[in-house]
């Protein structure tokens, strides 16, 4: 077969249309291949955690999804605003917030987040957020960087690019909230982004006046240091309601990531442990500074 399409090639290379009619069928015949491009794989990528009944239905992510030491989707990584996609939650419904959980209680009255007997994982409970609960939520936010699933992840960068600008992100969703909302927001409002989980985990700075908001770089020396990534996370209710805010609590399987990172837990600053096992923070690495948004 090969060698057919070769000698095709060498009689037609003189017009360059011939070129783009083989690139064209190739992709018809192989739809996958064109988004197949933008995923390079790796070995430290490779998941050493299990979602239940659910590894099944969703291939989990491999791809390198930045060029830094903290390459995994579960590293959580953000290098830009408009990494940040813009989801609305009129649209996708309720999402869960775990970015205060880690040590349960102090001052912030957070919730709690505890590692797995392997420290693969972690089960956090977090906020359920909808729309205009609490009073002005309105949007969600996705790293495009931390997309689990891997069909869904690459569908998105396909249409939004791989720093997420061509769709309504961080950047843009003041200036201009009519942007297309991005492929991910789809899989949050229907429920295909981890089937079966009640919500998924993403980003909202909604509690930042009551909760507050820090940027704790851990580890203090080196760079190992184990943090939970919830980004996309499946979540599943609980019954509880959160006593310091009125919220629906859910309760998230995380997968952790060994690395540097930044807490945005102030709560962090009078525990100073960046490792406080059996619990451990949410977190992220290199977040930019997200605007106030409604």
């Amino acid at each position: 077969m090969m060698a057919h399409v070769n000698g095709w090639l060498g009689r037609t290379c003189k017009g360059t249309w011939h070129f783009a009619l083989l690139l064209l069928c190739l992709c018809l015949f192989n739809p996958g291949a064109a988004m197949s491009q933008s995923c390079v794989t790796s070995p430290a990528c490779k998941p050493q955690f299990k979602y239940e009944g659910l590894n099944g239905q969703v291939t989990i992510n491999n791809c390198k999804t930045t060029q830094t030491s903290s390459a995994c989707a579960w590293a959580n990584v953000t290098l830009q605003a408009s990494n940040f996609l813009a989801c609305r939650l009129e649209d996708t419904g309720p999402i869960a917030l775990c970015y205060y959980s880690g040590v349960p209680g102090g001052s912030t009255e957070t919730p709690g987040c505890v590692l797995s007997a392997d420290k693969k994982t972690a089960t956090c409970d977090c906020y359920k957020i909808s729309k205009n609960e609490p009073e002005g939520a309105t949007y969600s936010y996705v790293d495009i960087n931390a997309i689990l699933n891997k069909a869904v992840y690459l569908q998105t960068v396909k249409v939004c690019g791989k720093d997420g600008s061509k769709c309504l992100n961080g950047a843009n969703v003041v200036t201009n909230p009519n942007t297309r909302q991005a492929p991910v927001c789809n899989a949050i409002r229907n429920k295909t982004l981890f089937p079966g989980a009640d919500v998924v985990s993403d980003y909202t700075p909604i509690l930042i006046p009551q909760k507050g908001q820090t940027s704790y770089d851990c580890p203090t020396s080196g760079t190992s240091n184990i943090y939970a990534g919830c980004m996309t996370a499946p979540c599943r209710a609980t019954g509880r309601v959160d006593s310091s805010t009125g919220l629906p609590l859910v309760s998230c399987e995380c997968p952790t990531f060994d690395g540097p990172n930044q807490v945005g837990n102030p709560l962090i600053e009078e525990v100073g442990n960046c490792s406080p096992d059996p619990y451990v923070w949410s977190s992220a690495y290199k977040p930019p500074t997200m605007p106030t948004l409604p």
